[in-house]
């Protein structure tokens, strides 16, 4: 996609090769956000694209609708949706849709690049009540113990 924080990250690491630096391109990472109400925003690998590479995905969602920071600022009609490698739990992708999704998907490029897992995502400590915490009830509802669900099948 054509995105200015794209374009940022290309221009580094074209200055950082052009300086004789170390540098890496993965546009896997780059982010990418839809402007609308309520915004959608994803990076990573879709649920397609994991399965045409070969890659058992397992895929965990937390409705918005159970966000008290959502439902609070009445727009409950979002989610957050995680993909993980099946095997592994890492974290292979995912997507927000709700109001400020854009703000929220950063968390989800980290954990992407850096390789992190079900495990690392849902002992994050999020503030509570914000939309931000629903990353990490959608990888404990991964996982099988997230507490603002009903009883999940655990992992």
């Amino acid at each position: 996609p054509m995105l200015a924080h794209k374009a940022v990250h290309e221009a580094h690491v074209a200055a950082e090769a052009a300086a004789g630096l170390k540098s890496h391109f993965d546009a896997l990472v780059i982010p990418s956000v839809a402007y609308t109400d309520p915004e959608i925003a994803w990076v990573g690998l879709t649920e397609d694209e994991a399965k045409k590479a070969g890659t058992k995905v397992g895929v965990a969602k937390f409705p918005w609708a159970a966000s008290g920071r959502a439902i609070a600022n009445a727009r409950d009609e979002g989610f957050t949706k995680l993909l993980f490698d099946a095997e592994t739990h890492r974290v292979v992708g995912g997507g927000i849709v709700g109001a400020g999704a854009g703000d929220l998907i950063s968390e989800l490029a980290l954990a992407v690049e850096m390789g992190a897992d079900a495990t690392d995502i849902g002992s994050t400590i999020h503030p509570h009540p914000t939309t931000s915490e629903s990353v990490g009830m959608a990888a404990e509802a991964f996982e099988g113990v997230c507490t603002d669900l009903p009883p999940q099948k655990k992992r």
